[in-house]
């Protein structure tokens, strides 16, 4: 996938898809292809990431902020870096669920069980500044929520224009 059609895939103008990568919002896109005439490719997981990352700029989310959720709902969670122990990943592939980010400081990533990708996710409030999870009952002044599924099933083509807004 390239960026033009991740543009039409989600709508996300072709110019807030380069910002993403250029300020290297995410982690892990160092290999995306950058230069002058160089068609920038990457994988639909990817593509859903730099979409998403773009979503949340449009909402007003700083830049700072978006890195650091996104850099810990990519953290691998198993002793592997496969991307099934990636929680975002698992929620790309779930086609479902839902970010959290509470105060500015946590971030949550919930997705539901689906037969035969996996089951139920849901990490818990992870301050961005650590990898330990939120102790007794954390409850978030000021939420911001992204719903996933709809993206991720954009990104993935199973959308048509009818059903994006």
């Amino acid at each position: 996938m390239d960026t033009a059609e991740l543009t039409i895939r989600t709508g996300v103008p072709i110019r807030k898809l380069r910002y993403v990568l250029d300020h290297r919002i995410l982690p892990g896109l160092e290999g995306v292809a950058s230069g002058h005439g160089v068609p920038r490719t990457f994988t639909p997981f990817e593509g859903f990431a730099i979409a998403l990352a773009a979503h949340l700029l449009d909402a007003g989310v700083t830049r700072k902020l978006i890195a650091a959720a996104l850099g810990t709902v990519c953290r691998p969670t198993g002793s592997m870096p496969a991307p099934a122990d990636v929680p975002l990943f698992r929620a790309y592939t779930a086609g479902a669920g839902g970010l959290e980010i509470g105060d500015g400081l946590y971030v949550r990533l919930r997705a539901p069980r689906r037969p035969g990708v996996g089951n139920a996710l849901d990490t818990g409030w992870i301050p961005l500044e650590s990898a330990e999870n939120v102790t007794g009952d954390y409850t978030p002044v000021v939420r911001v929520v992204v719903e996933l599924g709809a993206l991720a099933q954009t990104v993935q083509g199973r959308r048509d224009d009818s059903e994006r807004t």
